[in-house]
């Protein structure tokens, strides 16, 4: 395991959650010593047990205390990893950390660069993000219903996966930010006792992207570099270079499964890595046409897809109409939402 670290200092105002952690959380088996913790239909978190230690990889958007799920499932020594500085991945840190000694928390610990003190990563949630997730998802939770309905009529997809779960009363909700205090460097090697983690930086996704390998059973611990949703190229600190190679030096490992941070189907198999190099690849290399779109937010988007992989980048003007270019402009000024996108989360939202 990397060299020891103190504890991240705990937050002022420790979250009190928005919803139970029983009726937010699915908690399911994967085998192998893994559990997966997700809230169906936003995040997927993994628990990784050893001998002498258990690994938490990423803590959700912190809705609710995964500490109460995280207790009840391991009483050995807790690291947790974040895969990224994402608020959707880190939300759940500052409620590990009020829960340290419970949990008998080592560290919080993540890539490098988030644990220089100079570093502006893993702050403070943005309020305006979190309000635009809530009233976004509440849209989508509605989708899934009458996707749901179709489902138990004609295809039976869904069944056996955890149900998406709807947003709460999201008003005091807030992620508070927490900085990490163990680094994890490419290559560094994580011991739980009976099996080893390697990390792997991945950047593309982000700058700070990380994913973890189980070498002994071959299992990959994503994050958001392979998912089976589609791939976000387009945020602050994306870079597609980067993604096609970080995705291409994964897809050349002796991989089984895939635990993705996203989407209903947490369990991956290895050939979705190849699929979304490829995809990568042929995108960086100009072999994908651009289709105007928006992403899962409101932003505008162009869309890339080959062979069922789906990346995400930064809205080119040029493949859009005049309202759209205005709304790309806007975006690029204020880093908010779109006047029209903004209108309809007041519209959700009343």
């Amino acid at each position: 395991m990397p060299s020891t670290a103190q504890t991240a200092t705990p937050p002022q105002a420790p979250p009190a959650g928005c919803a139970s952690a029983a009726t937010w959380f699915h908690v399911e088996d994967l085998g192998d010593g893994v559990t997966l913790i997700s809230e169906p239909g936003h995040v997927n978190c993994f628990l990784v047990q050893g001998t002498d230690r258990a690994l938490l990889f990423d803590s959700g958007l912190g809705i609710a205390p995964i500490s109460e799920i995280v207790a009840s499932l391991t009483d050995t020594p807790l690291l947790v990893v974040s895969s990224h500085d994402h608020v959707d991945h880190r939300g759940g840190n500052a409620d590990l950390v009020a829960h340290a000694e419970e949990l008998r928390l080592v560290a919080i610990a993540a890539h490098p660069s988030a644990v220089d003190p100079a570093s502006a990563t893993h702050r403070a949630a943005d309020p305006g993000f979190l309000l635009d997730y809530a009233a976004a998802m509440t849209g989508v939770y509605e989708d899934y219903l009458r996707f749901e309905a179709l489902d138990e009529q004609s295809f039976f997809v869904l069944a056996g996966l955890g149900r998406m779960r709807p947003m709460p009363d999201t008003s005091t909700w807030h992620v508070p930010g927490v900085r990490p205090t163990l680094a994890l460097h490419d290559g560094a090697r994580i011991d739980l006792g009976d099996r080893t983690l390697r990390v792997v930086h991945t950047p593309g996704h982000s700058p700070d992207s990380l994913v973890l390998v189980d070498e002994r059973s071959g299992t990959l611990l994503a994050g958001d570099t392979v998912i089976a949703a589609a791939s976000w190229l387009h945020n602050d600190g994306s870079d597609l270079a980067a993604f096609a190679a970080s995705t291409a030096h994964l897809a050349g490992l002796p991989l089984t499964r895939v635990l993705t941070a996203h989407n209903l189907i947490a369990v991956q198999p290895p050939e979705r890595v190849a699929a979304v190099a490829r995809a990568a690849a042929l995108t960086r290399d100009g072999g994908t046409r651009p289709v105007a779109g928006w992403d899962l937010l409101g932003y505008p988007v162009d869309r890339h897809t080959h062979a069922g992989v789906t990346l995400l980048l930064p809205a080119s003007p040029s493949s859009r109409t005049a309202d759209d270019a205005a709304a790309v402009s806007d975006l690029a000024v204020t880093g908010a939402p779109t006047a029209h996108r903004r209108a309809d989360l007041a519209k959700e939202l009343a």
